[in-house]
């Protein structure tokens, strides 16, 4: 793997091999930034590097390191992914057994934690002692989309590398000039790809459900304007199913309210639904620009809740009761 397959991020890419070339490598990293825009790709290509036998500036791909490392197969870097829908103390345990012991193959071991801001309270505490004590041949690599969720006390012993989202119109220039998609298509994936090129060509080619949940969501609000209480009730079903997507459905709302009152502002340039366009225009009818700005920030404020553990049920009914109202 090669910094170069990740679209974007040039300054952490130049951070992160100087860090390598100057053996300037501290024991821990917090990788923060929006979801799907490389951060885990971007730690893998760093683990390799270190790792790498052959060079420091880029991984040489053929050394028994990178091998193994391209196979997933290290023994030097450990990878800690959520099998549930949070981390919790006997992950964290099983890490700390791990940790002390020397790396097997290399002079450096290398754990990555995706999704660290999910650990429960008791594994974040027990995962403390481990950065205030770390073993000198040890690098440990947090994922986050925030890293006001985690604890201070753990930010504070990290070097922090902020990872930041392309433009949408940097997204669409990309998409037309180098994968040969036209303007107005290049625009909705741009618009939902959250800065993301491989999450947009994703969506084009249907790996990715998007647009699939947008159209579900587009009719949710369909019924929620036309129907009222009776159909929040109806669609709570709905949204404990997409618990696990909740992040991608609360975004899609985003989108979606925010083209409603573009629509309704006659501010048509900015519209990223244009496919939907009969929609928006049916939906903004006898809305209030207002009412409909402060849906767009209790939907934000949803998202937040939802990543601070909120009750879930709760802060769902609330949003949907909200809408309903405009």
């Amino acid at each position: 793997m090669q910094f170069d397959s990740i679209v974007g991020q040039d300054r952490v890419k130049d951070y992160l091999t100087n860090s390598v070339k100057k053996d300037n490598l501290t024991h821990g990293y917090i990788f923060e930034g929006p979801k799907n825009i490389g951060k885990l790709e971007m730690a893998k290509i760093f683990a390799q590097l270190i790792l790498c036998k052959n060079s420091k500036e880029k991984p040489c791909e053929k050394c028994s390191s990178c091998i193994k490392t391209n196979a997933n197969s290290h023994p030097d870097i450990h990878i800690l992914k959520l099998d549930e829908n949070s981390i919790k103390r006997k992950d964290i345990d099983e890490l700390q057994n791990s940790i002390y012991i020397k790396p097997y193959e290399s002079k450096k071991k290398i754990y990555i934690i995706d999704d660290s801001h999910k650990m429960t309270v008791q594994a974040a505490n027990t995962f403390l002692k481990t950065l205030e004590e770390p073993p000198e041949d040890t690098i440990i690599i947090m994922i986050t989309i925030n890293k006001d969720l985690l604890l201070d006390t753990i930010v504070s012993r990290c070097q922090i590398i902020n990872f930041e989202m392309l433009g949408h119109k940097e997204v669409e220039k990309i998409l037309v000039q180098e994968y040969n998609i036209d303007s107005e298509k290049s625009k909705l994936l741009a618009g939902y790809s959250k800065g993301n090129v491989y999450k947009a060509l994703k969506i084009l080619d249907g790996e990715d459900k998007t647009l699939e949940y947008r159209d579900e969501i587009v009719n949710i609000v369909d019924k929620i304007f036309e129907d009222g209480k009776r159909a929040v009730f109806d669609y709570e079903k709905y949204f404990n199913s997409g618990k696990d997507n909740i992040d991608e459905i609360l975004d899609i709302l985003l989108i979606w309210f925010r083209d409603i009152l573009f629509v309704k502002e006659n501010i048509s340039d900015m519209i990223i639904n244009k496919d939907k366009l009969e929609v928006l225009e049916k939906q903004s009818k006898g809305k209030n620009s207002i009412r409909l700005a402060e849906i767009y920030d209790i939907i934000q404020k949803t998202y937040d809740d939802f990543n601070k553990n909120v009750n879930y049920n709760l802060i769902i009914d609330n949003m949907l009761l909200k809408i309903q109202e405009v």
